[in-house]
């Protein structure tokens, strides 16, 4: 049967019976695809399980084009600045770091339109596209952006959150997810659109003291990972085999590791798949434990507050409570390459690249 059929299946089954038939199709299932690189893998293992947890911190910048949401991309922005608070101090009780994967705009105190209305007049602008994501087909890339400040449009700034971040005591680390959350696949982002948009965001990130080494390309729509790396980009989120929800970063031939996504917090169906969700995802971090491997969680801050509720803060105070025992590590994005290059090193594993 089809996943697509499971999930009508799920659908029209009362909740306390769909969660019991997920369970059951997952029991019989291959577990997780635990994914060993036989290049740089292969007799590698960490000091004990771990598991990193990014975050994609966009407001409303990810959902002017977005073919999915069903609010304006203000009311998702503003859902956002109201829980970035609230999901920070969950952090901070538990004592872990996360990697902030932020819109370079956000940065921004305020921002205006030049004298023929044009926002960010020298940034290179894209073509109209469309993915599986987006459909951008008419008008300016840009013309969503209020070009305001932040006491006026509190969706489209947040100088004030990143500042939030940066002072946590669970010692996060910020990350890049582009300046304007613009897809970067080659079919339609050209080097030169690329190359300004990571100098935009290095230019708003230093303001704050923020050097940036990791990225996430929004709606995992990667390319020109070229002009990352000679940016100083040295890690990214994605990988040579999109399913592995198990395993550890790898380093390509433009000299970034790449980083696998396993899975993401928020549930996409129905009310039964909350506890369904936060078992699986605990399910996971047993088998990374098992395989001396990590799990890498991944969010948006906008994520329903019965998702934040249900299934992010329990997993963290898991996650807290299996650290406390010693059997997990929690780390960055940049903390899990380090390690990886650490217990490479210990096998003798020289990285190809």
């Amino acid at each position: 049967m089809s996943l697509t059929s499971l999930k009508q299946l799920y659908d029209r089954l009362p909740d306390p019976l769909a969660a019991v038939a997920s369970d059951i199709a997952y029991r019989v299932s291959p577990g997780p695809l635990v994914y060993r690189d036989p290049a740089q893998h292969m007799g590698v293992s960490l000091a004990r399980g771990a598991v990193v947890f990014s975050i994609d911190f966009e407001m409303a910048w990810a959902w002017q084009y977005a073919r999915s949401s069903d609010e304006s991309p203000s009311a998702k922005g503003l859902r956002e600045r109201a829980q970035v608070p609230v999901i920070l101090r969950e952090f901070e009780s538990t004592g872990i770091p996360a990697t902030w994967a932020t819109v370079g705009h956000l940065f921004l105190s305020s921002c205006s339109r030049d004298g023929k209305g044009l926002a960010h007049a020298g940034m290179p602008r894209i073509p109209h596209f469309e993915t599986r994501n987006w459909v951008f087909g008419s008008g300016d890339w840009y013309q969503h952006d209020p070009c305001t400040d932040v006491r006026r449009d509190p969706a489209w700034y947040a100088p004030d959150l990143v500042e939030a971040i940066l002072s946590s005591r669970a010692g996060h680390e910020v990350g890049c997810h582009t300046f304007s959350h613009i897809g970067c696949g080659e079919a339609y982002c050209s080097p030169e659109v690329a190359a300004s948009e990571v100098d935009a965001c290095l230019d708003a990130m230093g303001k704050f003291g923020v050097s940036p080494v990791s990225w996430v390309f929004p709606g995992n729509d990667d390319g020109n990972c070229q002009v990352l790396a000679r940016k100083g980009i040295k890690f990214i989120r994605t990988f040579p085999v999109p399913e592995a929800v198990i395993s550890l970063p790898v380093q390509r031939a433009d000299g970034m590791w790449g980083l696998h996504s396993s899975k993401s917090v928020e549930a996409r169906t129905g009310s039964w798949n909350l506890a369904v969700r936060l078992r699986r995802l605990k399910s996971y971090l047993e088998a990374a434990i098992r395989e001396k491997m990590a799990l890498h969680v991944w969010f948006h801050p906008s994520l329903l507050e019965v998702h934040m509720q249900s299934i992010l803060f329990p997993f963290l105070h898991h996650c807290a409570g299996l650290r406390e025992k010693g059997l997990i590590d929690i780390m960055t994005m940049q903390g899990l390459v380090e390690n990886t290059r650490r217990a490479m090193d210990a096998a003798g594993i020289a990285p190809p690249f």
